[in-house]
């Protein structure tokens, strides 16, 4: 099997190499099967060329479509997507491609733009639904219900989540969501996948911990709290610092650190009183897990919204494999119901006093126990073996 894989992303992305080409790999080496990964983006040429390297490496072939951006972001994006039908039906002539999977809504519906031509050429489709983005867009971003704007990328996910052979969410609220909207639904149409993380890179080491908390200046019985990731007011910056400062006050040697790409507005964000026990640091991917195995707990905290039942975050999984316990908002997904019951995990539900006693509550050796939960539930092995059951399941269709 030739499957083409169809992303559109920004400039600065990082999840391909970080979390697909992984996966994708993984399926390769089990199944034999070809991926390719056509990119739309508005990257660079440097950045391009360093992620067609890194496809390389993986034995994925690799593919980038410019996104335009002028005159307009929004004219850019739709003179993009009719070239961008063009290019994928020129790719599909060009390579024996058996499988198509559209990732979210642009690429969706510049596949929908194919119509009948796909069909006639028996490509089946595996739509990768991403969580509920349109619903994300409306939560987070502006976008307003019954406008132009949503009705076009609302109508274009229906069709393909109709019309596609096989549909992947990340949630399993996602798949009870998704069937709502269609007339029919086909259950057996419907997988549940993970985004999956090695364990031999996300996994604790006792040296880099000694190390680094004696450069950040941790103290033996300090509790450094670690949150990786975008910022920004769906990630509630502030409760995080809020809770922190009620934890510090009593556990004066708790120090906070920041893992992100950019950390200019979390920096005028933090209060004078915290300036000295929060820090930011931005460090390279391949240096991160060494930052996780200072850490004792890593932070998962969302904004409530409608959209956060289609989330898997992958830093939850990062954390745990890497043996740290997580502090995660209710009603991220399916998480709730996953972690809730796991003592590694506490399920914040504006509960500060049980939050302390559970913080209180950490040993040495709930690192283990969040290691083994990591294992267990978030592994590359749990991605690959997933995709391959949706796959396979269409190759029986």
């Amino acid at each position: 099997m030739n499957i083409l894989f169809v992303s559109w992303d920004s400039d600065q992305t990082n999840y391909l190499e970080n979390l697909f080409f992984p996966i994708f790999r993984g399926i390769q080496d089990r199944r034999g099967w070809q991926f390719h990964v056509m990119q739309f983006s508005w990257a660079g040429p440097a950045e391009v060329e360093r992620i067609r390297s890194l496809a390389r490496e993986w034995g994925i072939c690799y593919r980038h479509v410019v996104v335009h951006r002028k005159p307009a972001a929004a004219v850019g994006a739709i003179w993009t997507m009719v070239q961008g039908r063009r290019a994928l039906k020129k790719y599909l002539q060009e390579h024996p491609i058996t499988c198509l999977m559209p990732r979210a809504t642009l690429p969706a519906l510049m596949v929908n733009l194919l119509g009948g031509w796909l069909q006639n050429k028996g490509i089946s489709i595996v739509f990768d639904a991403d969580g509920l983005p349109i619903q994300e867009r409306v939560d987070f971003a502006g976008l307003k219900p019954g406008s132009l704007q949503y009705r076009w990328l609302k109508n274009a996910e229906t069709k393909m989540l109709a019309r596609a052979d096989k549909v992947l969410t990340r949630t399993n609220k996602a798949i009870q969501i998704h069937g709502q909207s269609l007339r029919e639904n086909d259950p057996s149409r419907f997988y549940r996948i993970s985004n999956g993380r090695d364990p031999g890179f996300f996994k604790p080491d006792p040296e880099k911990r000694a190390a680094l908390r004696k450069e950040l200046g941790v103290a033996e019985d300090g509790l450094l709290w670690i949150y990786s990731g975008s910022l920004g007011p769906p990630y509630q910056p502030q409760d995080m610092l809020r809770l922190f400062w009620s934890y510090q006050q009593l556990h004066t040697a708790s120090r906070f650190l920041f893992l992100v790409r950019e950390g200019t507005d979390l920096k005028a964000e933090i209060p004078a009183y915290l300036e000295e026990l929060v820090w930011i640091k931005t460090v390279p991917f391949q240096s991160i897990p060494d930052y996780y195995s200072a850490g004792d707990l890593g932070i998962s905290l969302r904004k409530p919204a409608p959209s956060l039942a289609g989330l898997a975050p992958i830093k939850v999984g990062e954390y745990l494999l890497s043996g740290l316990p997580v502090l995660l908002s209710d009603g991220i997904g399916d998480l709730s119901q996953e972690l809730g019951g796991e003592a590694a995990c506490f399920v914040y539900n504006d509960n500060t006093t049980e939050l302390h006693a559970w913080l209180s509550s950490l040993k040495p050796q709930s690192k283990a126990a969040a290691r083994q939960v990591g294992m267990e539930k978030f592994g590359l092995d749990q991605s690959v073996n997933a995709y391959i059951q949706a796959l396979d399941s269409l190759q029986a269709h």
